[in-house]
């Protein structure tokens, strides 16, 4: 057989295995075309090699392998890019006339990330029919050692089988194999079967690996992980896992790779012996935002925040909101509640959702609906102080549109997955030159005609479903990937694009997205479900779960969207307990620890004024995420953590804030079987091992809700969280002299707003932004300040030209107090002054 070598001259022939050092992982490509990894104290991969298969899926693909007896050489290299610098090796292996050249590629970097692809040259006369890569395989020859039982890991998905990219499921490492692969295209072998990324943990020991791919552009990255008992290898006491595989799959129909033409996998990020897995999943998540240059909305402007609004669809009207049953004089009456009671606070966007369009698919306004139109109701939401938003599923249309029927040749085929889960809407052929412009047109008027500077794109997910495309040789993805950019071509960049669809396909350029299902205004998962049978429910909980589970991805890639908050309780008050006020405040604590997108899905009209405070303590948003700290041993974490400072050139200004809650029924996912924690209505009391969080003592602890000094704590925080409740504590370190303990307006306690303190000649003066609310809701605020030994308060006040309603002042022994009032429609920036002797 003719062989044929990449256009690359190897180095001298040089002993195997060829090493290569990834932050203390040794890795080691062998002479058989196989890799193995080592870490500081044991084995941790053995038998690795990547894979290609022609022809076909499953069965009947033909596989390509670095493993296969070819000709095979190496060489080193140095590479510098957006990750930094790093040691590059790579694998060359000899094709031929019916097999494609590989060059398998690492590349560890000083930073920390190691990268994997695998490149693909076409040497032949003929056309070669790629339909998946493994960039990374292991099977039972093989194997992948954490810990001593695999039963003892657990693996945190983020979404399963590409098409249920809503499931972000915690699993254990024995989990056996669910029979997904059989409905899900892309033909997938693994037992646990991730979108985008998996980390999996070994409770015992801590260690983890993470993995998950970085590029998006051909295929959906998969991490497959599996563990046959009867298969596994042992090694220095350990079972291992026996299959592993990141891949991905070109689907509908294969990727073509014409002679002499070359093709690179997506590319893989890897943290192969992670000690901290939440660090990991970060470390992936600024990967990701590194390998496709990607600044969150937020940061790529002074002055931008967190976009925070509401939108009309407020949870279906099934669920007790407006759903498609809206017009011009509701979203009037809407609108005067944000402009009146909301948007001093920084509650700033309105987003008119579903219900306006005469069908999907034409984009024309209901004139008996919306008599003046699309711009005169823009312009309206601006006088009123909002940025105007709008629901559109360009994607999709009725079949009966006049688009449709217009325009046959523009609709994809669905794929038998379509047809089962694409509803009865026709999707759009995204690879029809027609099509994209048409989709930047109705993007541009959407934007520069009506006027809106919001977009929230919805059921784009069905077009994945599409076969028979006009461009025979595109993958789903990268049809998707051309329809995306027709939509940003229409409305250009500086126009905040909402996706609710596939995460990772939509983080190259999408601006936000949600992370879960829709939420619904109910408590609970349905308790009579089997434990197996909840991971599809929908309420407060379930929704805290799934978007939870994603919390690494904000302010790295984009800005997440964790869906609606609700006050009300879901109609069906036969099946479903009505949700109380504090659980409702909960998904508010989660949301406001999120760092993402604070939206409303209540009928504005019908808020009370303890509602409509709640929100206004929630915004503007701090962007950065508190991380979920037991996210591997509870089903709905209830301890979460995030460290904050305030850059400012005074006081050292720098906490940590824990968000701590009672749930109530919940599973123990550290247990074999999981097991459920019953709901007994008894509070919770949170203790935590300051020591173990790398805190040293003494700190201020100051809790948000109750505005409750819990004193000075040294080696541990003690919570009393009542049942179905949450509570939200600052830790700061002790300082000599008065500081801040934290305020009721903003669930961070200083993160935004405050924009610094100063002490000076016995005088704390904290500076912040400000605002007085309405004058039937004007907002009380009241600021704590530690008083340490030595320190008397001898008055505090509110400097500002503001305009001052009220104010008060109490001297608490160790806490001083300062509550006010400022005049209605008040904003702006004041000093609150507390002097001391």
């Amino acid at each position: 057989m003719l062989l044929v070598l990449l256009s690359c001259a190897p180095e001298p022939a040089s002993p195997w295995p060829v090493t290569l050092d990834a932050g203390g992982v040794q890795l080691a490509l062998n002479e058989d075309g196989t890799l193995s990894m080592r870490g500081p104290e044991a084995p941790l991969l053995e038998g690795a090699y990547a894979e290609v298969l022609l022809d076909g899926l499953g069965e009947a693909g033909r596989a390509v392998r670095t493993s296969d007896a070819r000709a095979r050489s190496f060489r080193r290299s140095q590479r510098e890019d957006a990750h930094g610098s790093a040691e590059v090796l790579e694998l060359l292996v000899a094709g031929g006339p019916d097999e494609p050249a590989l060059c398998w590629t690492f590349a560890a970097y000083e930073r920390g990330p190691l990268l994997v692809d695998l490149s693909l040259t076409n040497p032949g006369e003929r056309t070669l029919e790629v339909h998946k890569i493994s960039t990374l395989r292991v099977d039972e020859q093989g194997g992948l050692w954490l810990g001593q039982d695999p039963a003892r890991h657990r693996v945190l998905e983020n979404g399963s089988f590409t098409v249920f990219d809503f499931l972000v499921e915690v699993k254990p490492g024995d989990v056996p194999d669910e029979g997904w692969g059989v409905l899900a295209p892309g033909s997938f072998e693994g037992h646990s079967v991730s979108n985008w990324s998996h980390a999996l943990v070994d409770l015992d020991s801590e260690s983890a690996w993470v993995a998950g791919g970085v590029s998006f552009g051909s295929s959906m990255p998969v991490m497959e992980l599996s563990y046959e008992p009867a298969l596994s290898r042992e090694s220095e006491g350990r079972q291992g896992f026996t299959f592993l595989s990141a891949t991905g799959a070109y689907l509908p129909a294969g990727k073509a790779l014409h002679p002499g033409e070359s093709f690179s996998s997506e590319r893989l990020f890897l943290e192969p012996a992670s000690a901290d897995p939440l660090l990991g999943l970060e470390r992936y998540a600024q990967a990701v935002a590194d390998e496709n240059g990607l600044v969150p909305w937020h940061r790529r402007e002074a002055g931008r925040a967190i976009p925070n609004g509401w939108n009309s669809w407020s949870g279906s009207g099934s669920s007790g909101g407006y759903g498609t049953d809206i017009d011009q004089a509701l979203i009037l009456e809407n609108l005067d509640v944000v402009a009146t009671y909301l948007r001093d606070f920084g509650f700033d966007w309105f987003q008119i959702d579903d219900g306006y369009e005469v069908a999907v698919g034409d984009w024309q306004w209901d004139e008996e609906r919306f008599p003046e139109g699309p711009a005169w109701l823009t312009e309206q939401i601006r006088e009123s102080g909002l940025i105007p938003g709008i629901w559109m599923s360009p994607f999709t249309l009725n079949p009966n549109s006049a688009t449709a029927l217009e325009h046959p040749e523009w609709l994809a085929q669905k794929t038998p997955i379509g047809r089962v889960a694409g509803g009865s809407d026709a999707i759009l052929d995204l690879t029809h030159p027609e099509v994209q412009g048409w989709l930047t047109e109705r993007t541009r008027e959407l934007h520069e005609d009506w006027g809106f500077d919001w977009m929230k794109l919805d059921f784009g997910y069905y077009a994945l479903f599409g076969q028979d495309l006009y461009d025979d040789e595109a993958t789903r993805e990268e049809a998707w990937t051309a329809g995306m950019a027709a939509v940003r071509e229409g409305l250009g960049a500086d126009t905040f694009l909402l996706h609710v669809g596939p995460n990772g396909l939509n983080w190259p350029v999408a601006d936000s997205g949600r992370t879960t299902l829709d939420n619904m205004p109910i408590w609970d998962w349905d308790p009579a479900l089997d434990l197996d049978d909840r991971m599809d429910q929908q309420g407060l909980k379930p929704t805290m779960r799934s978007a939870g589970r994603r919390w690494f991805v904000q302010d790295r890639v984009w800005i997440n969207h964790p869906d609606l908050i609700f006050f009300r309780s879901n109609p069906r008050d036969e099946t479903w307990p009505r949700l109380s006020f504090e659980e409702a405040r909960v998904f508010c604590s989660f949301v406001g620890l999120s760092g993402g997108i604070v939206k409303l899905g209540d009928r504005l009209v019908d808020l009370e004024p303890q509602h409509l405070d709640t929100i206004r303590r929630l915004v503007p948003s701090h962007p950065t995420a508190a991380r979920p700290l037991d996210v591997f041993e509870r089903e709905f974490p209830e301890v979460w953590r995030v460290d904050l400072e305030t850059p400012q050139d005074g006081l050292d200004e720098s906490w940590t804030l824990f968000g701590l809650f009672d749930l109530g029924l919940n599973v123990d996912t550290t247990t074999e079987p999981y097991t459920v924690i019953e709901d007994d209505l008894a509070s919770t009391v949170h203790v935590l091992d300051l020591g173990e969080q790398g805190l040293e003592g003494p700190l201020l602890a100051y809790e948000f809700w109750t505005q409750e000094f819990l004193g000075v704590v040294a080696d541990r925080l003690e919570v009393e969280v009542p049942s179905h409740d949450s509570r939200v504590v600052a830790l700061r370190p002790v300082q000599a002299v008065p500081q801040l303990l934290g305020w009721n307006r903003q669930i961070s306690m200083g993160g935004t707003l405050v924009q610094g303190s100063t002490w000076a000649q016995g005088e704390l003066r904290v500076l912040a932004e400000l605002a007085g609310g309405s004058e039937d809701l004007p907002f009380a605020y009241e600021v704590a300040v530690y008083v340490p030994e030595g320190f008397t308060l001898v008055g505090a006040s509110v400097d500002t030209e503001l305009g001052v309603v009220s104010q008060e002042w109490a001297d608490e022994g160790e806490v001083a107090r300062l509550s006010f009032e400022l005049e209605p429609d008040a904003r702006g920036v004041g000093e609150l002054v507390f002097r001391f002797e």
